[in-house]
């Protein structure tokens, strides 16, 4: 997956939520640095339950905001 610029990166994340409706994202760990550049895992799953999708996503940022993702899917159910 990969969105640059606000609108793209806002339409990778509401097609996720329309293709899992009532699934949630959260954070795996700390987020990792370096200056403009930022890492970090990702788990999908219902609302208060386990996350069957994981992923990283690597961001740049520019001015504090993403600028770009590029998101890799790092576990996926044979049933997504």
């Amino acid at each position: 997956m990969r969105g640059e610029g606000h609108e793209q990166i806002n339409s990778l994340v509401e097609a996720v939520q329309s293709r899992f409706p009532g699934f949630r994202f959260e954070l795996i760990g700390a987020a990792d640095g370096y200056g403009d550049n930022l890492r970090f895992s990702w788990g999908l799953g219902p609302e208060n339950g386990e996350a069957l999708i994981k992923g990283t996503d690597f961001a740049e940022l520019a001015g504090g905001k993403l600028k770009s993702v590029r998101g890799f899917i790092d576990q996926l159910p044979e049933a997504a």
